[in-house]
């Protein structure tokens, strides 16, 4: 299994984040990955981190770029985070507005087609 992988889903890329520790070392990898699916024009984005059990500040601030990238160009990063222990980073560091967070995958996927119901 790879450190990262792109799962297309009705037009959506769910980046999805296979590892248990997301340090440093990954978070320059997956920079590119989030760089090159944004540059490709690629503006309904998923980063799913259901395998991960710890994330250092360097792998959250790779996250934290891609939601300002999209939010420049007028669209929100959804990001899944499905256990008390993801989700501790988050309130911690007082970010919970830059990009919307769901359970699981699918409800982030469908959360795409609610906006453009809603939008």
């Amino acid at each position: 299994m790879e450190n990262f992988e792109k799962i297309y889903v009705n037009g959506v890329v769910v980046l999805e984040v296979n590892l248990t520790r997301a340090i440093l070392n990954e978070a320059i990898e997956f920079r590119k990955i989030i760089e090159e699916e944004i540059n490709s024009g690629q503006t309904q984005l998923v980063i799913d981190l259901s395998n991960c059990d710890y994330i250092d500040s360097t792998f959250f601030g790779t996250i934290i770029m891609a939601s300002k990238m999209l939010i420049d160009m007028g669209y929100k990063l959804k990001v899944v985070i499905p256990t008390i222990v993801g989700e501790s980073i988050f309130i911690h560091t007082k970010t919970p507005k830059v990009f919307d967070k769901y359970k699981t995958r699918e409800d982030a996927v469908k959360s795409f087609e609610d906006d453009i119901q809603t939008g």
